[in-house]
C-alpha cells in the first residue's frame, strides 16, 4: 500500500478513529484522497516485488518452498489466487520472508497471521526469525515437536 509521508507517520489505531468519524461518500473520498490510500496489492504482486527486492528467482522459492513448479508459477501469473495459509507460509519460507512480511502475505490473501497463541504457529515464526529457507527442514522441526508440518 502506498501511503504519503503524512500517513507514515500515523499508526492504523489513528487512522482508524479518524475512519469512525466519516459519514459518508464524499468523506470517505477525502479520507482516502488525504492518505493515500490506494487498492490492495495483490499477493501474486507481492510476492514478485519480494523476490525482486530480495533477488530470489521462482525456481530458488520452488526448491526451498518444497513447492511444485506449476503451482508457484499459477500463483505468479495470478491464475491460483487463493493459496492455502500452509502454502502462503511455504512461499515466504522460501523467500526467506520476515515475520511482517509473511504475516502481511497472510493477511493479502484474508488467511489469518502466526498467532503467538498457538504453539505451532510460534515454532513458525522462531524459523523464520531464524531465517530458515528451507520447508523441508522446518517440517522436520515441526514433526519433532509432535505437530503437523506445513502441507505442501
Amino acid at each position: 500500500m502506498k501511503q504519503s509521508d503524512q500517513s507514515k507517520d500515523e499508526t492504523t489505531r489513528t487512522l482508524s478513529k479518524k475512519l469512525e468519524y466519516v459519514k459518508n461518500c464524499i468523506e470517505g473520498d477525502v479520507f482516502i484522497t488525504e492518505h493515500k490510500i490506494s487498492g490492495r496489492e495483490s499477493f501474486a504482486d507481492y510476492i514478485s516485488r519480494l523476490m525482486a527486492e530480495k533477488k530470489i528467482t521462482a525456481a530458488q522459492v520452488i526448491e526451498r518452498g518444497n513447492i511444485s513448479k506449476n503451482y508457484i508459477y499459477n500463483i505468479l501469473n495470478g491464475v491460483r489466487k487463493n493459496p492455502g495459509r500452509d502454502k502462503v507460509l511455504a512461499i515466504c519460507i522460501g523467500l526467506g520472508a520476515t515475520f511482517s512480511e509473511t504475516n502481511h502475505a497472510l493477511e493479502l490473501i484474508r488467511h489469518a497471521p502466526l498467532y503467538p497463541k498457538d504453539e505451532r504457529d510460534v515454532r513458525i515464526a522462531v524459523a523464520i526469525n531464524k531465517g530458515m529457507m528451507d520447508v523441508t527442514a522446518l517440517n522436520l522441526l515441526l514433526e519433532e515437536k509432535g505437530l503437523d508440518p506445513l502441507d505442501v
